[in-house]
């Protein structure tokens, strides 16, 4: 689950922030508007933009005060944008009006990424960037189609089975287990969708993103971006230029990083956060493992779970691997898995089983599967899904399989629309690309080729061990308070 994420506001890392360089108007500023793996084994179909359909003029969204000081409200989108008599979904929206109305910019909208994180939730809890950016904006928040409470795809039995099956099989056995629990999420989500199912990928989305500005009423909006949340900014922007006053892009998904060499990517990654945090754990004298070393204690405990020690504590070799994966989203829980492999290794694996369920919770796992699996072509079938793994296998023994194999309902669906590879956003204004250096979900070059292939992008690299950076680097949330604010952005070099 490596596009998810969740922001975490006021936390002091392990790794600090060095202090951002100055900044620059964007240009023109007058963009601003006024206040107020083989062919044979690979399903395929020719990419679109998500311009390429006709859009409905929706109806104004109707307000209504949803306690807390926001307002809550819907927005009707065709299922399918093609055939409009498919029907409607009705997109759930939540709004935090600008703290300072007098000097109220306009609208920002925030996706917080999964796919399958609820945005409507997020905004409930206080997403603002920062104060300064709540002052000015009505911040908007929306669940995603198929999310959340916009029409909320579920097919959770066969999901909760198949995360505590083996991802990493070793015999036959287990991987006929693992085969057989990844065609029930398949079919169970299938039949969940009904007929929205080939509707619910990222470029639909954008579309939606599009029809949610008509619906607000305003000529441009902002957007925010989080980890998977780029994806839908980047699509929106690169259909639908004209509508973007602000864009920014934190934890980045390159467009043509998919299949086998994504994963491939994020378990090189991985690999080199947990070296990290095993270098950290030497340095730390609190580290329970700091004299015998975490990885060396990290892998007998892998080998004693896969021999069962972890079957009467609810702990499999996937929820060891989901806890460490959780740990690599935030440098501030390293000493949690430090503490919990050290405690497994006594023989109490309860610490590992509530970092593995805080990974599981991160993101609703069917439509983040759905729209990952719709958004680009995949291998058909178990065996050919087995052998594109097997990249990131070897880019990481003791994950790479896991990676791979977390997507595999993907093996037995249908390719949707597929989201372009090809994007620049040509015709929009300045938009401001984040990238952290530490970051395991979406590494680091993902955000310097994305900034390379858009027309009129700026990277702002951050050295920030952890996903995404605005909240957790005092530098990057203060350079994109002043882009969005002002839309000036980072000076060539510029780094936090």
């Amino acid at each position: 689950m490596w596009r998810v994420h969740v922001h975490r506001r006021g936390l002091v890392l392990l790794m600090a922030a060095a202090a951002c360089s100055t900044t620059t108007p964007a240009a023109p500023p007058a963009t601003a508007p006024p206040t107020s793996v083989s062919a044979s084994t690979t399903t395929t179909a020719p990419p679109v933009t998500a311009s390429t359909v006709a859009l409905p003029e929706p109806d104004p969204i109707g307000w209504a005060s949803c306690g807390a000081g926001l307002d809550c409200g819907t927005v009707a989108v065709p299922v399918d944008y093609r055939d409009p008599a498919r029907g409607t979904i009705d997109l759930a929206l939540v709004r935090r009006p600008a703290g300072d109305p007098a000097r109220r910019i306009g609208y920002l909208l925030v996706n917080p990424g999964g796919p399958g994180a609820s945005g409507v939730r997020r905004v409930r809890r206080g997403f603002e960037v920062s104060e300064e950016v709540g002052e000015r904006f009505d911040v908007v928040g929306f669940d995603p189609r198929g999310v959340g409470e916009s029409d909320r795809v579920g097919c959770d039995g066969p999901v909760d089975a198949f995360r505590a099956t083996d991802l990493s099989p070793d015999d036959a056995g287990e991987m006929g287990a693992l085969e057989t629990a990844a065609r029930s999420v398949a079919g169970a989500c299938q039949r969940s969708a009904d007929g929205r199912f080939r509707f619910l990928g990222t470029v639909d989305v954008a579309r939606d993103v599009e029809v949610i500005r008509r619906a607000l009423g305003e000529p441009q909006v902002s957007f925010v971006g989080l980890s998977y949340g780029t994806l839908v900014g980047q699509l929106w922007a690169d259909a639908y230029p004209t509508s973007v006053r602000a864009l920014v892009l934190d934890g980045a998904v390159d467009p043509r990083a998919t299949g086998a060499t994504s994963s491939a990517d994020q378990a090189a990654a991985v690999e080199a956060v947990m070296s990290s945090i095993d270098g950290a754990c030497a340095a730390d004298p609190s580290c329970p493992l700091a004299t015998s070393g975490f990885l060396g204690g990290y892998d007998e405990l892998a080998r004693r779970v896969e021999a069962g020690a972890g079957e009467g504590q609810g702990v499999g070799p996937t929820g060891l691997a989901h806890a460490a994966f959780f740990a690599t989203y935030d440098a501030d829980t390293w000493p949690r898995l430090w503490a919990a492999v050290a405690d497994g290794l006594e023989g109490d694996l309860a610490p590992v089983g509530e970092l593995a369920d805080s990974y599981r919770r991160l993101v609703d796992f069917a439509p983040f599967a759905i729209v990952s699996c719709l958004d680009g072509p995949h291998p058909k079938g178990f065996a050919a899904w087995q052998r594109a793994g097997d990249a990131a296998a070897a880019a990481s023994p003791r994950f790479g399989r896991q990676l791979a194999n977390e997507l595999l309902p993907c093996a037995f669906w249908p390719v949707g629309e597929p989201a372009p590879a090809e994007l620049d956003a040509d015709g929009a204004p300045p938009i401001l690309v984040l990238s952290s250096t530490g970051d395991a979900a979406t590494p680091y070059d993902d955000g310097v080729r994305v900034a390379a292939a858009l027309a009129d992008a700026h990277l702002l690299p951050v050295d920030l061990a952890g996903h995404v950076a605005i909240g957790d680097s005092a530098c990057a949330t203060e350079a994109v308070t002043r882009y969005l604010v002002d839309l000036f952005v980072p000076a060539p070099g510029a780094r936090c």
